[in-house]
Order: C-alpha cells, then structure tokens, then sequence
C-alpha cells in the first residue's frame, strides 16, 4: 500500500508546488508587461486574473503539501477541521477569476471604445498638425508677400518724383517722402521732431482754410493748385491731391496728400503762352509801325521846317511847334521799339562776351547823373569769358533795360547787384537783383506783355521789358523773373554757351 501510494503523493506535492511557481511566474511577467504599458488594458486583465490563479495555486498547493504531511503524521482528524477552509479558499478565488473575467468584458468593451475615439483623436491630430503646417506654410507665403509688398510700396514712397505726405487727424506731419523734403526744404526728422503742422507748408492762410474745408466737405480733394512756401520763404505752385483715411478698427483716422510741384511746368505754359504771343503782336506791330512811321515823318519834317521859319522864340507859334516835335520824336521812339520788337533778324550776329557788356553798361549807369546816388554793384565770372551767340547791341539793349528798371523800382541810395556766371548745365547767366519794392504777385504773370507798365504816364512805352524778352528767346534764351514785396526783385537771363571751335564741337 506504502508502495502504491508514493507515486502519488510525489505527483501531488510536486504538481501543488509547480502549479505556485509558475503560477507566481505567471503573475510576475504579467506585472511586467503592465509596467511597460500602464494604459494597456489586456496586461491589467492578466495582472488580475494572474493574481486569482495565484491565489487559487497557493491556496490549493499549500493544502495538498498540508493534507499528505498531516495524513502520513496519523493527524488526519486536523485536517478534516482545515479541509473546508482550504476549499473556500479554492472557491473565493476561482470565483474571482470569474468575476474579473466577466468585469473585464465590460472594461473590455469601454476599451474598444476608447481605442476608437483615440485613433479618432489621432486621425484629428494628423489633421490639425497637417492644417498647422499648411497655416505656417501660408504664414511665411503671406509674410514674404507683405514683406514683398511692403519693399515695392516703400520704394514707390522713397523713389516717388511727387511729394508724398501723410498726417493725423491733428494735421501733424507723420511722414513725408525725400522729394517732399527738397521741394518744401524741411528736414524729415525736424518736423516730426517739432510735430510740425502742415498748414505751415501754405504760403496763406486762406489757402490753408479753403483745402481743409473742401476736404472735410468732400472727404477728398482732387488737382487743387494752390501755393506753397518753401523753408527759404519763396513761393511755390503745386497741384495737390488728398484725402482721409479712416483706417482699421480702432486707429486714429489719418490725411494723405500727393502733391506736384508745376512751378516751371506752369512758368513754361506762360513763358510759350507770351512767345505766342509776342510773335502776333510782332507781326501786327510791324505793320503797324510801318503805316505809322510815314505820317510821323512828314508830321516832323514839316514842323522842324515850319521851326526854322518861327526860328525866333518870341513868335508865338515857337512853343506850340515844339510841343509837336518832342511828341512826335516821343512816338518815333514808340515806333522804332515796335519796330525793333517785330525785328528778328535785322541785326548782325557773331560771339558775345556777356561779362564785357555788363561792365560796360556799369560804367555807363554809374556816370549817368539820374542814377549817381543808386550804388550799382558788378560780380563778374572770374574764369574766362561768357561767350554767346547773338547781337552785342541788341544783348546791351537788354541788360540796360533791366539796370534802368531797377534803377527806377529803388529810392536813392539804394543799391543793384549785377552777377555773371555759369550754372551746372554749362549755360551762361546775368542777374539783375534790386532792393526795392518788388513787383505786386498779379503783376508777375504781365510785365513782359507789350505796353503794360506801372510807371507813371509819360514815363514809360511799357515794350521795354517785351523786346527784351524777344530778344533772349531769339537766341535761345530765357528771362526769368522772381519777386517777393517789399524785398526786391530778381532778373535772371540764361543763355546757351556759344559753340566755338575751343570747345572741340
């Protein structure tokens, strides 16, 4: 019996005691596979059910070990007390294991579902990252178009021939492009600095109020001339167009103006309005002063010869005829500058020193007894002659008008400045600068038009300043004239330098 029931009793106690080995292997690696994935549910469920099995192994190896041990003591008695406990203990566990595995398919389910929604999250996420990196794509694209943007609208600002000029809503200047800067000769940084307001820019107030008001009527204005001031005190005429910004949501509403400076553009629409005109009224004095220098003629010649009849100053015809022949000398002088004035070609043409002619009309003013007590002051150019193509007496008839206009604009003890030169371009220049007062801003527009004169009836033809024009246009010239009241004015004469074989032309 002994021998029979060995085998037995080996298998049992080495089957209880390998049964809590692997199961406690068992639960173990099934701890270890939960430290790898603590999200995993599969590897809790085998933690758990792991953890029943070896409860059940323990429980059920120990009270097999126990029960052989106690029956081969002869205590079996005892072990019939502890049998039912170790088979509750079976029991509790076994029904564990069931209990996990029915839990777990509950937990099992929630987690098919979280896996869903996770790969739900991680297909939104795979979105949302691809839709960042399209958005941070379009980010660079857009700012490298602004930035491109910007650059082209930033050298339109700088490299723009037109002023461009912005303010706020106080009219402070806030930006002004360099061509602003050299026409109204302000410094950027100096009006910013000083919050300089733009109705300093107007040469009047009324001119500031009649742009402001349209502006705030109209919200724009469009091609309204008016006058500048530069920073040196001369006036300027510009073409101004503008309006309001009202800007984004929230920023302060702003005023822009583009502005052109048609000061020479409108002084040449002038200039070749007075050659179109001057060439009509020379063509119409011409004739005129034909018709009217025959009767003249024989008017004078027959009164200097009744003069030698009434040769005595007692006759009482003596006055009277010479009143008639200073009249009719004055109207031959008339004649003869509207003569001269319709001429274009009747005087002979060579190369012209203008520095010899200046310092000769000099020396010939300052011995000249109305003029002795106006100081007449010359500069000349001081690195050679001013040559120019033309007429010597005709060029001396010019610079004389306009040292006698100025001579007759100043009080005594005034004085006159005569400057020859040359400017960048290689033309030569006379100026003819008084310290008088100046010629009246309406009067600018007509003092070269024929017969127009403010001085005094009897003291002037008014074709002075007519023929002089003609004649700088002749030769390819320009008269040019500045004026502020009260400070004097300013004659300019430019002609082209005359092309001599010195020049290598």
């Amino acid at each position: 019996m002994i021998f029979s029931y060995l085998p037995i009793l080996v298998v049992d106690v080495l089957g209880s005691l390998c049964m809590i080995f692997l199961s406690v292997i068992s639960l173990n690696r099934a701890k270890q596979l939960r430290r790898i994935a603590p999200d995993n549910t599969i590897f809790l469920y085998l933690v758990w059910i792991c953890s029943g099995l070896a409860v059940f192994a323990v429980s059920r190896g120990f009270g097999h070990i126990v029960k052989q041990v106690m029956l081969m003591s002869g205590n079996g008695a005892v072990w019939s007390v502890l049998s039912p406990y170790s088979g509750t203990v079976n029991t509790v566990s076994f029904m564990l294991v069931g209990l996990i595995t029915l839990f777990f398919n509950q937990s099992w389910s929630i987690n098919l579902k979280v896996f869903s929604s996770q790969k739900a999250l991680e297909e939104a996420h795979m979105k949302l990252v691809g839709m960042n990196q399209t958005l941070e794509q379009k980010v660079v694209e857009r700012t490298e178009m602004l930035t491109t943007s910007e650059h082209k609208c930033r050298r339109i600002f700088e490299k723009s021939l037109d002023t461009i000029l912005v303010t706020d809503s106080r009219w402070n200047i806030l930006e002004i492009n360099p061509s602003g800067e050299t026409m109204i000769g302000y410094k950027k940084h100096d009006m910013i600095l000083e919050s300089m307001s733009m109705d300093k820019l107007f040469a009047s107030e009324s001119e500031w109020e009649r742009i402001s008001a349209l502006i705030f009527d109209n919200e724009y204005i469009l091609n309204e001339e008016t006058y500048f001031r530069h920073a040196d005190g001369a006036e300027l005429l510009v073409l101004i167009t503008g309006g309001i910004d009202y800007g984004a949501f929230g920023c302060e509403q702003s005023f822009y103006f583009i502005i052109k400076n048609i000061n020479e553009k409108k002084e040449m629409e002038q200039q070749i309005a007075q050659a179109d005109k001057l060439a009509a009224l020379g063509e119409l004095s011409a004739g005129v002063a034909h018709e009217i220098n025959n009767p003249l003629g024989v008017i004078l010649g027959y009164t200097q010869l009744m003069l030698k009849t009434e040769s005595s100053e007692d006759s009482r015809y003596y006055e009277d005829l010479k009143i008639i022949e200073k009249h009719v000398k004055n109207c031959k002088l008339v004649v003869a500058d509207l003569l001269a004035f319709s001429r274009n070609d009747s005087f002979q043409q060579g190369i012209v020193d203008l520095n010899a002619i200046v310092d000769e009309v000099v020396r010939f003013m300052r011995n000249h007894a109305d003029f002795r007590n106006v100081e007449i002051e010359a500069t000349l150019f001081d690195q050679g002659a001013l040559k120019v193509m033309g007429n010597e007496q005709e060029f001396r008839q010019v610079v004389l008008n306009l040292v006698i206009n100025a001579c007759h604009a100043v009080d005594r003890n005034s004085k006159i400045q005569l400057t020859t030169g040359q400017n960048a371009g290689g033309d030569n220049f006379i100026r003819v600068k008084d310290n008088g007062e100046g010629i009246a801003k309406e009067n600018l527009a007509k003092i070269f038009n024929p017969f127009f004169t403010t001085k005094p009836v009897g003291q002037g033809t008014g074709l002075g300043l007519s023929v002089s024009y003609g004649i700088i246009k002749k030769y390819g010239g320009m008269i040019r004239v500045e004026s502020v009241e009260h400070e004097g004015a300013l004659f300019t004469i430019t002609l082209p330098r005359a092309k001599t074989q010195g020049d290598g032309k």
